[in-house]
C-alpha cells in the first residue's frame, strides 16, 4: 500500500497489505512503515501515552511512543528511527486500522517530520483558486470550526491540524496531509448536520478527544503542494463580536505568532526553533500576508463569520483593519 503525506511517499505493509512484498512495496519510498498486528497485551514503557522516548535496540537509536484505549490499556507502540524513515509498529488486533492510520498521519508524522529535519507548522490549510491559507490558534480559538465552515463555502481542506512547509525557488508551499475535518456536536449542528448520522474520528465512542467527522467534499482529490497566500493567526474568539475582527500584521509583530504554532521536537519541546525553521519562517513572511484574526463567539454565526472571511480573502489578500 502506499500513501502520500506532507509531501513524502509512505510505503506500509502489514495489516494494510497483508499479500505485499516488502522489498517491491518500500522500493523508493521515503518513509518505510511496517505494522505488525498482534493479539496478545502490549508491553509499552512506562510514559504518558504519545510521549516520544529515545530507545536503543542492537546499536541503533529509536524514537517509542505508545498509545491507549479509554480504558488506559495500551492498544498500539510505534517505532521511529532516528533518521525518520522506518517506522516500525505493533497493534492490537481489535483496533480498527482507521484509528492506526490516524495515529500515525499526526502524532508519529510530527516525531518523523522533526527526525527528518523538516518544517512544519500546528495549522490548518485549505485551498481555493489555486492558492491555500494556513490558520493557526490556540485551543478554543475556533481553527477547527471556522476550517469547516470554509469548506461550505468553497474552500477545500487540504490538511488539518499539521501542514509541511515546502520552500521552493523562494516560494512557500502548503502540501496536502490529513483531510478529515473533524468537529464538536454544536459545530456539526451549526453547519447544519447531524450528529447522529456522522462518524466519529475514532471508532471508540468513549476515546478521549473524539469529534465528528464531516461528509468528505466533492471538489476531488486536492493538490499535493499549494502556493501560500495568508495566514490566519486565530485569538481568542469574542463574545462581543458579530463579525471577524480583522488586523493584517507586520513582518515584527507576526513573527512570534508563526513561531509559536512551529511543530516542536517531540523528544525536546521546549527547544529553540532550528535554523531550518527559522529561514523558512522568514519566507513565509515575505510571501503571505499574515493577520490577526478575532471570530464571533456565536455558532450560530459561524458560516456567516466563514463568509466574511472569505469575501476579506477575496479583497486581494488580506485588508488592514
Amino acid at each position: 500500500m502506499r500513501a502520500t503525506l506532507c509531501g513524502l511517499s509512505v510505503a506500509i505493509s502489514g495489516r494494510a497489505d497483508e499479500d505485499a512484498a516488502g522489498s517491491a512495496v518500500e522500493g523508493g519510498a521515503d518513509i518505510v512503515w511496517r505494522d505488525r498486528a498482534v493479539s496478545d497485551a502490549l508491553v509499552v514503557p512506562d510514559l504518558p501515552y504519545g510521549t516520544a522516548a529515545v530507545i536503543r535496540h542492537e546499536e541503533t537509536v529509536w524514537i517509542e511512543q505508545s498509545y491507549g484505549d479509554s480504558e488506559g490499556m495500551p492498544i498500539c507502540r510505534f517505532r521511529i528511527s532516528g533518521d525518520g524513515r522506518v517506522v516500525l509498529s505493533e497493534s492490537l488486533v481489535r483496533l480498527a486500522w482507521s484509528d492506526l492510520y490516524g495515529l500515525f498521519t499526526e502524532p508519529v508524522m510530527r516525531t518523523i517530520l522533526s527526525r527528518m529535519g523538516l518544517v512544519s507548522f500546528h495549522a490548518s490549510a485549505l485551498v481555493k483558486q489555486g492558492a491555500a491559507i494556513l490558520i493557526m490558534g490556540q485551543k478554543g480559538a475556533g481553527k477547527s470550526s471556522l476550517s469547516a465552515a470554509l469548506t461550505r463555502v468553497g474552500w477545500q481542506l487540504i490538511a488539518d491540524d499539521l501542514v509541511r512547509i515546502v520552500e521552493r525557488n523562494g516560494h512557500c508551499f502548503a502540501t496536502a496531509g490529513g483531510t478529515v475535518p473533524r468537529v464538536n456536536a454544536d459545530t456539526a449542528r451549526a453547519l447544519g448536520f447531524d450528529p447522529a448520522t456522522l462518524a466519529t474520528r475514532w471508532t471508540n465512542p468513549r476515546a478521549t478527544g473524539n469529534k465528528f467527522v464531516l461528509p468528505a467534499p466533492t471538489a476531488g482529490t486536492p493538490p499535493s503542494e499549494v502556493p501560500i497566500r495568508a495566514v490566519l493567526l486565530l485569538d481568542p474568539r469574542g463574545s462581543d463580536l458579530e463579525t471577524p475582527d480583522w488586523c493584517r500584521l507586520g513582518g515584527v509583530q507576526a513573527l512570534p505568532g508563526l513561531v509559536a504554532n512551529l511543530t516542536p521536537d517531540p523528544l525536546n519541546p521546549s527547544a529553540r526553533p532550528t535554523r531550518e525553521a527559522m529561514r523558512v519562517t522568514g519566507g513565509l513572511l515575505r510571501q503571505a500576508a499574515i493577520c490577526r484574526v478575532r471570530l464571533p463567539d456565536r455558532l450560530d454565526a459561524l458560516i456567516t463569520a466563514a463568509a466574511a472571511v472569505d469575501a476579506r480573502l477575496a479583497e486581494g489578500g488580506c485588508v488592514a483593519a
